[in-house]
Parts: structure tokens; sequence; C-alpha cells
């Protein structure tokens, strides 16, 4: 049985916290103890924000006390761990088109060399798995998602740059992540895409590679700038 645990937050606020770990089916679980708080005609119930391993509710204390919110979780938390995760045709999935140009990519060289690979290695590795957004974050629209290939991972910059553009893809540790918005940022960055979609926590993503040429038909079509 998945391991789990209240923790007081705030004088309004409970956390559930499972497992000390990344792992795609904890991360469903938190997922789906959030869709039954959500969904439900819970009055006391001001808000809920999910992570990886844990799910945060607010609750109204003129409706109810902490006491009175472990017990109605209980057989909420009982119920998830009870329950067979989503398959894949439960969940929406999406496909996001990279272009992998080196001036694009500003650290695909620098991964590739760090690495010890070819920068079509890196592109390959990339573009060869479907990714799981675990939590948004950081800014609004950041998902992160995983889990990068082992042999793809690298660590973030030791000084974050003051500036990432908007559309830039980019991969740290067993994550990878698209730049919503241009904004600092200490990710290596691999490539860059014209358009994405809206991003929710559950969602799965395939990168599929582009050419230059494709990119800058892509930015024409959109009106975007990709200088």
């Amino acid at each position: 049985m998945m391991r789990w645990d209240f923790l007081t937050a705030a004088a309004d606020a409970l956390m559930v916290q499972f497992e000390e770990e990344i792992d795609l089916e904890i991360n469903a679980k938190v997922h789906r103890l959030a869709y039954l708080l959500n969904h439900n005609d819970y009055d006391w119930v001001v808000e809920v924000v999910t992570s990886y391993r844990s799910l945060l509710l607010y609750y109204d204390v003129l409706e109810c006390n902490e006491a009175q919110v472990k017990q109605a979780l209980r057989p909420l938390v009982e119920e998830v761990l009870a329950a067979e995760d989503k398959t894949q045709s439960d969940v929406c999935q999406h496909q996001i088109d990279v272009c992998y140009d080196a001036e694009l990519g500003i650290d695909l060289e620098t991964v590739a060399a760090t690495l010890g690979m070819s920068t079509d290695e890196v592109v390959r590795l990339h573009t060869d798995r479907l990714y799981h957004v675990y939590t948004l974050g950081f800014a609004p629209g950041f998902a992160y998602m995983g889990d990068v290939d082992e042999k793809l991972r690298v660590a973030r910059h030791d000084t974050p740059r003051q500036k990432v553009v908007q559309g830039s893809v980019a991969i740290a540790g067993q994550q990878t992540a698209l730049y919503p918005q241009t904004s600092p940022g200490g990710w290596q960055v691999i490539g860059r895409a014209v358009t994405w979609p809206r991003l929710t926590p559950g969602d799965k993503v395939q990168f599929n590679a582009i050419s230059r040429a494709e990119f800058a038909e892509q930015c024409k079509a959109h009106g975007v700038n990709h200088d």
C-alpha cells in the first residue's frame, strides 16, 4: 500500500503527502484526489493546489475544523489508493513541433558535448517518448514534464539566464519543459516551438522535430518573430 500522511500547513490549510519520490503513479493519485475535491459539493473547500506528490487543501474555517477535514479526506484518499490509474486513452495527449536548431536551442551543442553524444542523438532521445505533465508552477502555464531518458539528463545552469525566449524547450535532470513566455530560467535550452496547447496536470506530450525551414513557415503563419 502506498504511504501517505496529513501535514498541517496553516491554520486553514492541510496537506496530503504521499511517497517521497517523483513517480507517475503517485502523481496520478494526487490529481485524482484533486478531481474528487473539485467536483463534489464541499462547501468547506476553498482551493486545491497540487504538486508532484502532494495536495494542499485550503478550507473554510467557518465551516469546519482540521479534525473534520481529515475525517472527510480519509475515505477519499482510500478511494484514490484503491482505484486503478487512468489508461492512456483517458488522458489528453498533445503533439508539439520543436525546431532543434543550435541557434534556437542555445544549449543543444553544449548538452551534446557534456553527454558525449551528437546533437542528433540528443534530439532522438528527447523526441522518442511520451511525457507526463506532473504539475504547473514557476510561471503561469509552465508545465513540469517527465521523465527524460536517463542518457539525456543534465544539470541546470549554475547561474540562471536573465532571459529565456518564449517557446524555448529545455531539460534539467529528469524533467523537461516549454517556457510559455519569455522569462528568466536556468534549464538547458535545446529547441524552440512556435505554438503549443494549454497544458494541465495529467496531460501527455509528444515533441516532434521539425526543420528550420518548417519552423520559419510556422512563424510566418502565426505572425511570430523568431529572431
